[in-house]
């Protein structure tokens, strides 16, 4: 049924609509500097007409926002073994692949400052997967934040210019524009007083909530006099390519064919060499014309500038100079490469614990899709135990990943084998469990042949084929040493009880999975 917007809805709707058109121009600049299409305003300088549709590109905005993003890699979660709100967001991530779309929800926070994530159900008759995860720009969302509790209390996720999903507590509201205004065309209860929005800001500050992006405005003022330097240079360059001379004390008669037509200064100067000497008329002295060739421009104080200009960008950005096609005199060592990103490293350690939050926050929008509301509060708590895992932003060499791990290894010799100790090896969540598995493979079988073996050399009855009766309480160490070892290879509970003879066993809850 459609309804018109009540009070409260009507002024987190104008609120959020005005900030979003608020910043429009501005968010689509910064876009146009990552896309490389905005264009110089003033140019300073003037070129020749043929000149005029040149055009100069340079990619430093794209560099801004591309380095570190690529830096900033999570690879999962991490939390105590058999978590099963662990493993449940595990499968989540797989579902909805979250971690490729959150992703781009950090890259286009380095672009415009923050980005959005919307976790909604989908329509499964309509085609659509039972989980939607949309995540949108600046320029298409935003929302309302508790100044006190940083908590999202209102979002807008913009569709297209006639629809927009409102999200609210305990309900999302679809409106559509209908005769110049805004009405609820229909509504969607979620049973959960969360708001189902993260944002993911760069750089938050209390001045700034919503982040600073990397695109500012010195990144742009760095890039307008690159472009312009690059634009003299190559006006410079088209002069150097072509030749400039200048002939001395030549009568004008020797540009003018006999009937007084101008000759071609192309073919005047081709035939210089054949210009008679003349008298002046005023001195009376002999006067010989000489050809000069003009000295071209150099382009070394071009080339200064734009090295200078390139360690500007370097300061406000952190991106190593080598990234910015600026050469060296000398070749740098690998301790000058790594000092000179310890800047960039210091960025992304600082923003992977701001996005760290917003994946936390992300994991229960995603978690509250399938929990009731009741539900919610108990899986909060878990995930104060479940932690998001960030890559090393300073991507070390495959030999010094495991030259650390050798060494830590041996200083914590009871963490072989552990889930830290192959971490610190470079392996990622992935390998960690290959890993495992096929640790717990191995040690399968050995404890499984210990089994056979334990029951094999049960004694026997000499002179007979009868085995030998031992003590109950005997028997009874066997049988539960043989179900220890049985559970060990990865037999369950239940079938290793059964085998060893001890059917009826209640075991504790969280010891009976294989």
């Amino acid at each position: 049924m459609v309804r018109a917007l009540n009070d409260d809805e009507l002024k987190e709707h104008t609120e959020m609509t005005k900030r979003i058109e608020d910043k429009y121009r501005r968010n689509k600049l910064k876009l146009e500097y990552y896309d490389m299409k905005a264009k110089l305003d003033f140019i300073g300088f003037s070129i020749p007409d043929d000149m005029k549709d040149l055009e100069s590109v340079i990619g430093w905005a794209a560099k801004s926002v591309n380095v570190p993003s690529d830096r900033i890699r999570r690879t999962g979660f991490t939390g105590p073994e058999g978590n099963e709100t662990l493993v449940r967001l595990t499968e989540l991530e797989q579902e909805t692949e979250f971690q490729r779309l959150e992703a781009m929800a950090r890259h286009s926070a380095a672009q415009t400052s923050c980005s959005f994530a919307f976790f909604t159900p989908g329509d499964i008759g309509a085609g659509e997967p039972e989980k939607i995860v949309s995540i949108k720009d600046a320029t298409m969302a935003t929302a309302i934040i508790n100044p006190r509790t940083q908590q999202v209390t209102a979002a807008l996720e913009v569709l297209d210019r006639n629809t927009q999903l409102l999200y609210r507590p305990f309900v999302t509201l679809r409106l559509e524009r209908r005769g110049g205004r805004w009405v609820v065309a229909d509504e969607y209860e979620t049973g959960t007083r969360r708001v189902r929005c993260t944002p993911y800001t760069w750089r938050p500050e209390l001045r700034r909530p919503f982040g600073s992006a990397r695109i500012n405005r010195a990144v742009m003022g760095h890039i307008d006099r690159a472009v312009r330097t690059i634009l003299r240079q190559e006006v410079n360059a088209e002069f150097y390519s072509s030749p400039r001379g200048v002939l001395e004390d030549a009568h004008k008669g020797a540009f003018y064919d006999k009937s007084g037509k101008r000759i071609d200064p192309l073919r005047a100067i081709g035939a210089i060499w054949g210009i008679p000497a003349y008298r002046d008329m005023e001195t009376g002295d002999m006067r010989t014309p000489a050809f000069k060739q003009l000295t071209q421009a150099s382009f070394q104080p071009h080339s200064e500038l734009l090295r200078s200009i390139a360690m500007n960008f370097h300061a406000d950005t952190d991106i190593p100079l080598g990234q910015l096609g600026v050469v060296q005199d000398n070749p740098s060592s690998a301790d000058a490469i790594r000092a000179a990103e310890d800047g960039l490293i210091a960025v992304c350690v600082t923003q992977s614990d701001h996005f760290g939050y917003s994946s936390r926050s992300a994991a229960l929008n995603m978690l509250s899709l399938e929990a009731p509301d009741e539900e919610m509060d108990a899986i909060t708590k878990d995930m104060a135990k479940i932690r998001p895992k960030f890559a090393n932003p300073a991507t070390p060499t495959p030999g010094s990943q495991a030259d650390a791990g050798s060494k830590f290894v041996t200083a914590f010799p009871d963490l072989q084998g552990s889930d830290l100790a192959l971490e610190r090896f470079g392996l990622d969540s992935d390998e960690v469990s290959r890993a495992k598995e096929h640790m717990q493979s191995k040690n399968g079988k050995s404890a499984l042949q210990q089994a056979l073996e334990a029951a094999s050399a049960r004694p026997q009855a000499q002179g007979s084929g009868q085995q030998k009766v031992l003590h109950p309480l005997e028997e009874q160490k066997l049988r539960a040493e043989t179900l220890g070892l049985l559970r060990n290879a990865g037999v369950t509970a239940e079938t290793a009880a059964s085998t060893v003879g001890l059917g009826g066993l209640t075991f504790l809850q969280g010891n009976t999975d294989g």
